[in-house]
């Protein structure tokens, strides 16, 4: 494994985000909101339409996301975004083939509601599991799976929002008449125990819609609240702070890209020089590839002897 000493710097990144929460705790409402946000942060001039086209939800919850389309929260009025339902079998690569249907129609921001399914729903890890053996080596084969679900979520190349199914419990407490009264409480996200690890931000929803937050990279939130669309529109300035990696190894490419054609050029314009000729085509009898396939390094490293070669007339320095 090749390793070196970077410099640190705040690179731009994607929003990941995990909401936690009981049955009707507002999962999906907040995710929709937290998404709209993001979109009117990333394009102000689009008007609300166009916004809502831009996010894609993955439903596993029987349809039961499009409820929302048109409701109206707060200051926000749901739109009609893009979803696919997804019904069992709850694989890994049904989650990866509704992920890129909607990366095809340009969405900007997905939402994975939820991915409780991919862990305890038919075809999904646990079963698996099941139908493997059952036994603890059986989590050796599905390692894969986990890891590509995994780099699912926390895509680098779009924003996600995933929702997760709590376990569920109730507590008895006073309510506001001082009686005492059934509570339900989460306690326990229903998918891989570390996997909000993976996240940058986490949160856990209880039945009055407050979102706790549980872990939180930004900074932005010191406590409970309802999320809204202001919390997107604050998520994507907070993501976009720092250097564009995507833009440096884009202009880095087109430098090298660029380099290399020179190269070339340069490499075929000595190509009658005997002495040229035959040490490139000793380079491409070893590579096991024509020179226009080196990589940079290699197509650098054979520019450079064959400038020796063109400059000293003296092939006896090759390696």
């Amino acid at each position: 494994m090749n390793m070196q000493v970077e410099r640190a710097r705040r690179e731009r990144l994607k929003v990941h985000l995990l909401l936690g929460g009981v049955t009707n705790s507002g999962k999906t409402v907040s995710a929709l909101l937290v998404a709209k946000g993001i979109i009117s942060e990333m394009f102000p001039d689009m008007d609300d339409k166009a916004h809502w086209d831009q996010i894609g939800l993955i439903d596993t919850e029987h349809r039961r996301a499009s409820l929302n389309a048109q409701k109206q929260v707060g200051d926000t009025k749901i739109g009609e975004f893009q979803v696919v339902n997804l019904d069992a079998p709850f694989t890994v690569e049904r989650y990866e083939g509704a992920f890129e249907l909607l990366l095809r129609v340009g969405c900007k921001v997905i939402i994975v509601d939820s991915i409780t399914h991919n862990w305890e729903g038919v075809g999904g890890i646990l079963h698996k599991v099941d139908a493997i053996s059952g036994h603890f080596s059986a989590w050796g084969k599905v390692k894969p799976d986990l890891k590509r679900f995994q780099d699912l979520l926390v895509s680098s190349h779009v924003h996600v929002i995933s929702t997760v199914r709590v376990k569920q419990d109730y507590v008895v407490v006073p309510n506001e008449k001082g009686k005492m009264s059934p509570v339900k409480v989460g306690l326990k996200n229903i998918t891989k125990d570390d996997l909000d690890y993976e996240y940058a931000i986490a949160f856990r929803l209880e039945a009055d819609h407050l979102a706790y937050p549980i872990k939180d990279n930004s900074d932005i939130f010191t406590e409970p609240t309802q999320l809204t669309e202001e919390h997107g529109k604050k998520l994507y300035k907070w993501a976009e702070q720092g250097i564009d990696v995507a833009e440096e190894q884009r202009k880095q490419h087109e430098l090298e890209e660029s380099q290399r054609q020179e190269y070339l050029a340069e490499i075929i314009k000595h190509l009658p020089d005997m002495e040229v000729s035959k040490y490139v085509n000793d380079a491409i009898f070893k590579m096991k590839m024509p020179i226009e396939n080196f990589h940079f390094e290699a197509l650098k490293y054979l520019y450079q002897k064959v400038k020796e070669i063109v400059n000293n007339g003296d092939i006896h320095n090759r390696p």
